[in-house]
């Protein structure tokens, strides 16, 4: 792996990849800097916005990565700007009520944005500037989610004590279909892949899902007896043919497309018995002179226990490019990292680090999985091939995110107030 020089940044939740891939666009105090992905010493665009402490809070490239917006929501505006011709701009402002979020629609041309007390979602066109469309009592906290296709839009709403889903058309935003739930205050919904379903779940004090088809109809209701509390998670597979419910206490409920049952539960446990590669990172001797602390990675002697507590730093569910991978991390292990083989739903691989994980991302094109935990080095598991850590030239940096560019061709490995671009070479792994 190849590092680049460090550049500026203030937020590492912001620096986001077009997605073509091309640039990078990371937020500096008030400025948008946006540079090439391949030469980020390249500066293709720097953009000034109005914004004051606390400058910039969200950066998103729309779809054909022709535009990409900032927001500043202490000062409810969204601006967006055009990387390859500078002298144009869009200031998006609400008078009537504070903007806390935005998000772009599929087809690139509007942005949406949620006003204070889910008062209402707004329709913003970058075509025409008078043209603004609105649907009541959105509930931001479960946001909304795009068919993929693009052509629809489910957005959760309340209204007369009762939970619903408006399906709205994105080319006129008028209301298609009304979907009743059966929920409390539901908390969030993902659709399908296939875009015949969607899953919706209830508040965090209780493990209710409900699986709907775009009819309206109920499939399934999922509660399982033992859940404990809600679901904290909800992903679905490349394929759409599992959905991963994962719960408070840990637990990662898997069900099926097919008959909407649980087919598997996969329970992390610190105890390991059975035959599996664990990968356990330890410190290597330290020369009175050195100036940081090198670690490697050696496999554990099966049975093992796997230490548990820590600090939590994040919690991961995802699957793999192509949906045969699956891996974890909970907070009642903070350091280990789970992955497992979908087809047999058994453990592929247990990978436990000296400091809690703090972010965790597959590859969007191919089986590898990255992470971090704060240390200088960025660690890299590939099936088969073994788990690898690489460390970056400067040992002062703290490495608390990693963004992949959406072509697979490298990362953006994120510090505190810097950043560098990470290639994956040719050359073989280091031992």
């Amino acid at each position: 792996m190849e590092f680049s020089d460090l550049y500026k940044q203030s937020n590492s939740a912001l620096a986001q990849f077009s997605p073509d891939g091309r640039f990078i666009a990371v937020a500096v105090e008030h400025r948008l800097i946006v540079r090439d992905s391949e030469n980020p010493k390249r500066i293709h665009a720097v953009f000034s916005t109005p914004y004051t402490v606390p400058f910039v809070q969200q950066v998103e490239w729309s779809r054909d990565s022709r535009f990409v917006f900032t927001a500043s929501f202490a000062q409810s505006r969204v601006d967006v700007w055009a990387p390859d011709d500078v002298e144009w701009r869009c200031a998006i402002t609400d008078e009537v009520a504070r903007v806390e979020r935005a998000v772009w629609s599929p087809d690139s041309l509007h942005v949406l944005t949620f006003s204070e007390l889910d008062l209402r979602l707004s329709v913003w066109s970058l075509i025409d500037g008078d043209e603004r469309k609105y649907v009541q009592f959105p509930k931001m906290q479960a946001g909304v989610s795009f068919h993929p296709d693009g052509e629809f839009a489910a957005v959760a709403q309340r209204r007369d004590l009762r939970d619903y889903i408006g399906v709205y058309s994105t080319q006129d935003w008028r209301l298609v279909r009304e979907l009743a739930l059966d929920t409390a205050d539901v908390q969030g919904m993902r659709w399908s892949p296939d875009g015949l379903h969607i899953v919706a779940w209830d508040t965090s004090a209780s493990f209710v899902v409900q699986v709907l088809n775009v009819g309206g109809a109920v499939k399934r209701s999922v509660q399982p007896a033992d859940a404990g509390l809600g679901v904290r998670t909800c992903v679905w597979s490349p394929s759409g043919q599992f959905v991963v419910l994962g719960g408070y206490d840990g637990r990662l409920h898997v069900l099926s497309s097919l008959t909407w049952r649980a087919v598997a539960t996969l329970e992390p446990k610190p105890h390991i018995s059975i035959p599996t590669d664990v990968f356990c990172e330890t410190e290597l001797p330290r020369a009175l002179s050195a100036s940081r602390i090198h670690t490697r990675f050696d496999l554990a002697t099966i049975p093992c226990m796997l230490k548990t507590g820590g600090k939590s730093h994040k919690t991961c569910v995802e699957f793999s490019a192509d949906g045969s991978l699956l891996c974890a991390v909970n907070e009642s292990m903070p350091c280990t990292v789970w992955v497992w083989q979908v087809r047999t739903m058994r453990v592929s691989a247990i990978i436990q680090t000296l400091h809690p994980v703090r972010v965790c991302v597959w590859s969007p094109v191919e089986n590898v999985l990255v992470f971090a935990t704060g240390a200088a080095s960025v660690y890299l598991w590939r099936e088969n091939r073994g788990c690898h850590l690489f460390e970056i030239p400067a040992a002062s940096v703290a490495v608390g995110g990693v963004v992949w560019n959406p072509n697979g061709d490298g990362m953006a490995v994120l510090s505190k107030g810097l950043f560098a671009m990470a290639y994956i070479t040719d050359q073989t792994e280091p031992e």
